[in-house]
């Protein structure tokens, strides 16, 4: 009478529960918070002579049940404060808890900028001032255009006449959108199988934000595909690399990264590491969030925008970072423009 089990158009199972509203609390909280963390919760619950489910709390001594109609409830009565979903993972979060120490999340709205993009130069389908003014749109005040390098072809990435060529194009866009707008030139390079970087420093040095990432070679050992990462990121004119591992979900594992390796270098360097947001990508994933920000790492939450709608997908890389414990100040994108470019200007620290 509660449940059933849904198959989707696309073929993905659902569990769909259904409870009266005032059982709500519980119902949320059993099936939003990780197995582990249910465990955690459950047996706090024993402590206080109570069972816990996904229907009521119910007394042991035969007491009537107690409903929570709110998730707020069901932790006011393990005597905690309220845990975001994100962070019901058991990762130390009901111990941060009763500690008073919860990070107050990074939220979609606290995102200023979206640095990587694509336009018609390589593999998007609208143009620098199109993209611009769907960032605009979409409440941003700061991207970058980052089209891919030669290698890619097939992506058409630029090469080195046809990057400077787009210099004129992003110049333009800028003027037409005045003054509270911003576009940097910027590129997403490829990492080449050898190790190799794909434009030369003096190229590099042209621009206003260096991307580094990986789209080929993903099979290669970890040895090889660590070190190509490392190449970039001690390269002092690469300001960020972007989605680290490459994965393309469902069918693409990615990169098998040594990512204690990647993350020690992005903090020894002031390298940026991306948040990528598409639902295909979520690359850096949850866990790898938590430990760059544990190491000083700055990061970044950017869409990979090949078309306006695209933008949408913000929500997901916000919910990734989340997943990680990230607040707003261990991200780039809250910064404002002036905080920005000085920062990539300086090298982040």
């Amino acid at each position: 009478p509660t449940k059933t089990n849904v198959v989707l158009l696309n073929g993905l199972g659902v569990d769909l529960r259904v409870l009266p509203v005032d059982r709500w609390g519980t119902l949320l909280n059993y099936f939003t918070g990780s197995q582990a963390h249910n465990v955690k919760l459950r047996e706090m619950a024993l402590k206080r002579g109570l069972s816990l489910n996904e229907h009521a709390f119910t007394p042991l001594d035969g007491g009537p049940e107690i409903l929570c109609a709110t998730e707020e409830e069901v932790y006011r009565r393990l005597d905690l404060p309220f845990i975001p979903p994100r962070l019901r993972e058991d990762r130390g979060e009901i111990e941060a808890a009763r500690a008073g120490k919860l990070p107050v999340l990074v939220e979609e709205t606290d995102l200023r900028s979206d640095l990587h993009m694509h336009t018609t130069w390589s593999d998007g389908t609208l143009s620098v001032l199109e993209m611009a003014r769907a960032a605009r749109d979409s409440g941003l005040r700061l991207i970058a255009i980052t089209d891919h390098s030669v290698s890619l072809g097939i992506a058409n990435g630029l090469s080195v006449e046809r990057l400077r060529a787009q210099a004129a194009e992003i110049r333009a866009a800028n003027e037409a959108l005045g003054p509270d707008f911003r576009i940097l030139h910027g590129t997403e390079m490829e990492i080449r199988a050898d190790g190799a970087l794909d434009y030369p420093d003096e190229v590099l040095a042209e621009l206003d934000f260096v991307i580094a990432s990986l789209h080929t070679g993903l099979s290669q050992s970890r040895e090889q595909t660590t070190q190509r990462v490392l190449n970039a990121i001690n390269n002092p004119h690469v300001d960020m690399i972007a989605h680290p591992t490459g994965r393309l979900l469902p069918d693409r594992a990615g990169a098998d990264l040594d990512m204690d390796a990647v993350i020690a270098a992005a903090a020894a360097t002031g390298t940026i590491l991306e948040v990528n947001a598409h639902p295909s990508r979520l690359d850096l994933r949850d866990v790898h969030v938590r430990q760059a920000i544990t190491a000083g790492v700055k990061i970044a939450i950017n869409t990979d925008a090949h078309r306006a709608e695209e933008f949408g997908n913000r929500p997901y890389g916000v919910a990734t970072a989340q997943r990680g414990w990230a607040t707003a100040g261990d991200v780039v994108n809250t910064w404002s423009t002036e905080q920005f470019l000085n920062a990539i200007q300086q090298e982040i620290a």
